[in-house]
Order: C-alpha cells, then sequence, then structure tokens
C-alpha cells in the first residue's frame, strides 16, 4: 500500500511538473476581457479552446482552428503572436537534418510557424527525453528558422 501511495505521489508531482512549464489552465472569465475580444475577432470557429495563464498580463489561447490545425494566440501587452504548430510527419527536412547533427541526442519537442507582425519564422524547441512512465525533457532549447530553413539562433529555455 505504501508503494502505491509513493507512486501516486510521485506520478502526481510529475504531472503537475509538466502542467507548470506551459502554464496554468485558466477559464475564459479569468482572461482580461480586451484578449478574449481579441481571440473571438481572430478565431472565427474556433473548437476546444484552452486558455493558460502565462505570466503578468501574458495568456495562450490554445485551440483547433476550422481547418483542423492545432493554434495558438500568445496575448501581450506587446501585441499578438500567432503560432501554428506542425505534426511531425510535415517537419521541413532541412530542420529535422540540422538538428540532427548540430544537437546530437536532441529531439524536436514541438515545431511551430510564428506569425509577428507579418513576419513568419520557425520555431523549433529541442531537448532530451527523459523517464520512463513520465516523459521529462531536459536541456530544452528554442531554435530560430527563416521560413526558408536557414537558422537564425539558439536560445537556452
Amino acid at each position: 500500500m505504501k508503494r502505491i501511495l509513493t507512486f501516486a505521489a510521485i506520478l502526481l508531482i510529475g504531472q503537475s511538473m509538466l502542467f507548470a512549464q506551459s502554464g496554468i489552465s485558466v477559464s475564459e472569465q479569468e482572461v482580461p476581457e480586451r484578449f478574449v475580444k481579441d481571440f473571438n475577432r481572430l478565431s472565427d470557429g474556433a473548437k476546444d479552446v484552452d486558455w493558460r495563464y502565462i505570466d503578468t498580463l501574458v495568456y495562450d489561447a490554445y485551440f483547433t482552428n476550422e481547418s483542423g490545425t492545432f493554434t495558438a494566440y500568445r496575448f501581450s501587452p506587446k501585441g499578438t503572436e500567432t503560432r501554428w504548430y506542425v505534426e511531425d510527419k510535415y517537419y521541413p527536412h532541412s530542420i529535422v537534418d540540422f538538428v540532427a547533427d548540430q544537437y546530437p541526442g536532441y529531439k524536436i519537442k514541438e515545431l511551430y510557424i510564428l506569425m509577428i507582425k507579418n513576419k513568419a519564422t520557425y520555431q523549433v524547441l529541442i531537448g532530451k527525453k527523459k523517464g520512463f512512465f513520465v516523459t521529462k525533457w531536459r536541456h530544452l532549447k528554442l531554435l530560430n528558422f527563416e521560413t526558408d530553413g536557414k537558422f537564425i539562433d539558439a536560445i537556452e529555455y
């Protein structure tokens, strides 16, 4: 019995750590009204909306758009970012090859097209997977690429 409780506690802690990295889930009523209005204006036909509190006056809205693409908006006082998440089977080969050559042992956690002020780039979150029951990502790095696949820079995440 003690082992079961210990395992359950470890599992619960691990899950909460994973969710903490991507923000705290909040209801739409907890989001500033101006962000909700912007979201409704930008995302006609959004399904399965998940609002997340990231930081003071920074909120993410994850959803599936009307064409079935997983998308996110980040709302902040600086403006709105749009992220279109790319399924792994559609990752650009030049980016996959770059990660394999320059970062051996790293895997792509997520890849999305980021649009800020009408400029599009690829952002790729890479890391090393660890864990058996709960996968934990370590040594995360955010790689930036131009839309033609040219590497821009890397940021410790």
